[in-house]
């Protein structure tokens, strides 16, 4: 019908709800997203909050975590808050305060931040009778209280004066099914995470019977994720007929959740990796278990899941015991009680402390609050005993060093002492040929560093071992060289015999970085399994070691060069010496200058306020590179005029332009030189030519407004002049055609006319500069036009100087922490 017959408010909604339809029964989630937007953009050009506040709501929890992140509903969660407030839409303000909390918690935020807000919320939803929005926070609330340890036990659910079963039978008599649905979701994760399976069974049950009530909202998913690891953590002790069915069941979940999975990996390829490998470890496939963990483990802490980056090392380590390897699993139950900790699930590390006081007991209390250790490496095959601390130690030596001499023998000591070798050699990938840049033998405690040898020169080393490891980044062990293996044909060891060979190659982010190769000519084997391992853990931190000291090392060499072109530089200037220091000064201080310069020429509060029939408020702030924005207000008996602009480019030059034009302007108005045309025509002739003596390519865009008695006389050409009307009306006065950049021709008086502007009791005009318009966020969008009027329209009933504020305020929120590429610029008018 919308299509046919054209759009209307209530196309809004439709479309809003087709995207709601899309991913709830096609699970067509892009398209979905697409038709979510397409909602969003049309409130901007029918200008209704009161129906965005209801489409951004339908956005936030029904189509957007299916294809961003989460993180991304909660300014959309907060800006369908503020337009319900400020249409009194009780219900949407509860509606988006309850789906906003849960947003956060399943984004894992901090407990005790949740627990505040719900608390808040809660007073006001309970103040407002909004009877589903205060239930939604109570279910959620009762378990945040839980997992934060304030209950009397991790079994208790209560508020401290009812338990949850009065909740959940006030719930069922009053039929809110969603509010049980959603209760039994995230309270079946509270269960499991404290190994209360057959609780966590019940309730995840309970909450499949009701999945229909909540539609395709986020809990769906977390549902299927806790079911699958309830259901794989129950599979060994289950009989053969349940083992099936539960298998057959985490199936079925992961074809949905890899769906989910593939179109957004930010919210779900971790759950994905850490259900596989719950079903590699029942399965037995353990090398598969092991590589799927850390996976999963690295996909969270991307994304900042530290609730599920927790559980993770958690399911990690308990694999680790399973298979005898309690070193391994020290370090990620300790990894996991810090993400708890980050988390402030108190009742689950005091858990912890319980089940594993051996290993936590020995942690510092620094640690214990929750400050992280560097990660390790801990993939080994099944039956390969390390020692661990070991392999920490080493780690922690090799990438403490930055200075590639020292990490050269750092390296080259640690492999020697934990190999077992008699003589050993660190090849460097070099563009296109390896280079030995550190070697060392048993009879010799000297190593040799930086020798930059290239491996061709060199006897000593199997040259067709080296290049076939080089080929495909594969380790090699010969046992018994000489005789056995596919390169006893290689001359080297034709020649020399040696008994074992070892030759690792190490690689960071898919790229060769070096090959680490050791001999043993005393011993068949002397390259054991343990051995092997203990060099392949360190092999990941070398690389990246070596990587970042080899950065290190160019940039000191770069510093080095430079340093002596300075000084030769210094020799030839000689007595010029402190004047370039002067120089240098003023060079990195001129921008903070014009910086200032720009604000203090702008007119003073007490200036705008001294007028009588006629609310002004103006605001100028400067870019983080000088921008060249112009504002003045200048009186002259009953008549003001009014001058924006914005010099072209950025830095000192800009700066100078946008001073020289407020000084022209200012002694043009002391000359009381009226007409427009020739105001501009002098304006742009003396800056020209100072253009031209500066030999500078800039020029400016200026509008000049004068005003009388509620009239607008404009002229100059700059951006559009805004003029909100009473009654919500808009007018937008393009400048294009009333006047010439200035300082770009020498002439421009055919150029320049003017357009007369009525202003009546109550209207609003506005003069802003692209700073504002154009002004980025972090995800590359501007602040557009579009979104300017649309806020200056809901605020036009409030003061200039509120006005002003609230634009200032929204162009800030929407840069965020963005760098301010272009100054920002602002001038109210509001006629008394």
């Amino acid at each position: 019908m919308s299509l046919k017959y054209g759009l209307v408010i209530d196309s809004i909604f439709g479309f809003s709800a087709y995207a709601m339809f899309l991913a709830n029964i096609q699970e067509e989630y892009a398209l979905a997203y697409e038709f979510g937007t397409l909602a969003i953009n049309l409130t901007e050009r029918f200008n209704h909050g009161g129906v965005k506040c209801q489409v951004l709501h339908v956005f936030a929890t029904y189509v957007n975590g299916w294809n961003k992140h989460l993180k991304y509903a909660d300014l959309l969660n907060e800006e369908g808050f503020e337009l319900a407030l400020e249409y009194g839409d009780i219900n949407y303000v509860g509606y988006t305060i309850m789906v906003g909390c849960y947003n956060l918690f399943h984004q894992g935020k901090p407990l005790e931040e949740m627990a505040e807000k719900i608390e808040k919320y809660l007073l006001y939803t309970e103040q407002s009778s909004n009877q589903l929005a205060t239930d939604l926070l109570w279910a959620a609330h009762l378990v945040i209280l839980n997992l934060r340890g304030l209950t009397s036990d991790i079994d208790s659910f209560d508020d401290g004066e009812k338990n949850d079963e009065i909740h959940l039978n006030n719930w069922m008599e009053c039929q809110s099914f969603m509010v049980l649905c959603y209760y039994y979701i995230i309270k079946s994760q509270a269960c499991y995470l404290y190994h209360k399976l057959d609780e966590a069974l019940d309730c995840l049950s309970e909450a499949e019977k009701l999945l229909p009530f909540i539609s395709i909202s986020i809990p769906v998913a977390q549902h299927n994720f806790y079911s699958s690891l309830t259901l794989l953590r129950l599979y060994p002790d289950s009989d053969l007929e349940n083992q099936k069915q539960s298998m057959e069941k985490v199936r079925k979940n992961q074809v949905r959740m890899k769906k989910w999975a593939d179109n957004c990996p930010e919210n779900f390829f971790h759950k994905y990796l850490l259900v596989e490998a719950e079903v590699a470890k029942v399965l037995g496939n353990t090398l598969e278990a092991i590589d799927l963990y850390d996976r999963a483990i690295e996909a969270a802490h991307e994304n900042n899941y530290v609730q599920e980056e927790s559980l993770a090392h958690e399911l990690a380590a308990e694999f680790y015991f399973q298979f005898k390897k309690p070193k391994f699993a020290q370090i990620y139950i300790q990894q996991a009680y810090y993400g708890y900790r980050v988390w402030g699930a108190t009742a689950k590390t005091k858990q912890l402390e319980q089940l594993y006081p051996d290993f936590l007991s020995l942690l510092s209390d620094t640690q214990k609050s929750g400050v992280s250790i560097t990660r390790s490496a801990t993939t080994t095959p099944s039956g390969v005993a390390l020692d661990l601390s070991t392999v920490i130690k080493a780690n922690q030596a090799i990438s403490g060093e930055i200075v590639l001499e020292k990490l050269l023998m750092a390296l080259m000591n640690i492999i020697m002492q934990n190999a077992g070798a008699q003589s050993g050699y660190l090849l460097i990938a070099d563009q296109e040929e390896l280079i030995i840049e550190a070697s060392q033998t048993l009879d010799s405690d000297q190593i040799q560093v930086l020798q930059a040898l290239p491996v061709q020169e060199n006897a000593q080393i199997a040259q067709s071992l080296i290049n076939y490891v080089r080929r495909t980044q594969e380790s090699v062990v010969l046992n018994d060289a000489a005789n056995q293996g596919n390169f006893i044909n290689d001359p080297y060891i034709q020649d020399y015999q040696p008994k074992s060979i070892l030759c690792v190659p190490l690689i960071h982010q898919g790229t060769l970085v070096s090959i680490v190769y050791l001999e043993n000519n005393l011993t068949i084997g002397a390259f054991t399994a343990n051995r092997v391992e203990m060099i392949k853990l360190l092999s990941g931190q070398a690389a990246i070691a070596l990587e970042n000291a080899y950065l290190y090392q160019n940039l000191e060499k770069k510093v080095q060069q430079r340093t002596a072109e300075l000084a030769l530089a210094n020799q030839e200037i000689g007595i010029l010496n402190e004047k370039l220091k002067a120089e240098n000064i003023r060079l990195s201080s001129e921008l903070d200058v014009a910086k200032k310069l720009q604000q203090m020429v702008l007119p003073k509060a007490e200036e705008l306020d001294d007028i009588a029939d006629l609310e002004i408020a103006g605001y100028m702030e400067p870019a983080d590179e000088v921008g060249g924005d112009y504002y003045d207000v200048l009186k002259q008996g009953d008549r003001l005029k009014i001058g924006i602009g914005d010099v072209t480019g950025h830095g000192l030059e800009s700066g100078v332009l946008m001073l020289m034009a407020q000084t022209a302007i200012r002694t043009l108005q002391k000359m009381d030189e009226t007409d427009p045309v020739r105001f501009l025509d002098i304006l742009n002739q003396t800056l020209y030519d100072n253009l031209q003596r500066m030999k500078s390519d800039k020029n400016m865009t200026l509008s000049i407004l004068d005003y009388h008695q509620g009239w607008v006389q404009l002229s100059g050409q700059h951006e559009e002049a805004i003029v909100v009307r009473c009654d919500g009306k808009i007018e937008l006065i393009d400048t294009i055609n009333l006047g010439f950049p200035i300082g770009l021709d020498d002439q421009i008086a055919d150029f320049i006319s003017q357009q007369d502007i009525h202003l009546n009791a109550e209207d609003v005009m506005v003069l802003y500069t692209d700073g504002i318009t154009e002004a980025e966020n972090m995800e590359k969008y501007q602040y557009g036009l579009e979104r300017l009027c649309n806020l200056l329209i809901q605020h036009r009933q409030k003061s200039a100087h509120e006005i002003r504020e609230r634009v200032v305020e929204d162009v800030r929120g929407f840069i965020g922490e963005h760098k301010v590429f272009d100054d920002i610029t602002v001038v109210v008018l509001k006629q008394r």
